[in-house]
């Protein structure tokens, strides 16, 4: 018997409650079935789980993580389940919601989508502040990732490429923010600025004149243009 066809054959009473992060299984067809609990829907009183291909032996506790993956994520009514029996808890990776994301999207669940977005944005936030550039460009990605319009996590990762001297990364990730918020000065400006910093200073002109037209009144591009011109002028 199908193993989902198994879980929704009948309604079980409901079985013990896990937390997030428990690996829990149960046992027919001669097969133990693992399950880890990724998230818990309270309101609908359903587990999101990422499922494990059927073992014939109960593995040791420390062989868990070797078992291979059957499906990413499924929602599944906590009646779903018979004689379900918890196994270990394991800290859940960002690998371990592929899946979930996956169905975030596919149901276009904005409200999760946006919460989860938000942790790692923040969490980028942290890093950037103790100086972790390179992880805060991960936590940034991922956020950007789940929202793709996400500007302001766009820029971010932007200004911690431009941390780490990587220009060019960086003003690809400003014109992606261009993109979704067009008419950005701060994305124009510091497009210019990394030019500037590269010595290209014919293509910082040309952002920095950008700029001035957003925002005439704003005094920063008018020095960083002048500067540019100086210093192009010098190189003739």
């Amino acid at each position: 018997m199908s193993i989902f066809k198994k879980l929704f054959s009948k309604a079980n009473e409901p079985q013990e409650n896990f937390s997030e992060g428990d690996i829990f299984y149960t046992f027919f067809d001669n097969h133990y079935h693992f399950y880890k609990l990724l998230k818990e829907d309270i309101e609908l009183d359903t587990y999101h789980v990422l499922t494990y291909k059927p073992v014939a032996q109960l593995p040791n506790k420390d062989k868990i993580g070797e078992l291979d993956i059957l499906v990413y994520h499924s929602p599944i009514a906590k009646t779903g389940f018979e004689g379900t029996k918890f196994f270990s808890n394991s800290v859940l990776t960002d690998n371990d919601f592929i899946g979930y994301y996956e169905y975030l999207r596919q149901t276009q669940n904005i409200k999760e989508l946006v919460s989860i977005a938000n942790k790692y944005y923040k969490e980028a936030h942290r890093l950037t502040d103790l100086k972790q550039h390179e992880k805060a460009i991960e936590n940034y990605t991922k956020a950007i990732e789940l929202i793709p319009n996400f500007y302001e996590a766009i820029d971010n990762r932007a200004f911690c490429s431009m941390d780490l001297g990587k220009w060019t990364d960086a003003i690809e990730d400003f014109k992606l923010s261009l993109s979704v918020n067009p008419k950005s000065l701060l994305a124009e400006f510091s497009i210019g600025e990394c030019f500037f910093k590269m010595g290209d200073y014919k293509n910082a002109i040309k952002q920095f004149q950008k700029a001035i037209d957003i925002d005439p009144a704003h005094q920063a591009p008018r020095d960083f243009l002048k500067k540019a011109i100086d210093l192009d002028n010098e190189k003739k």
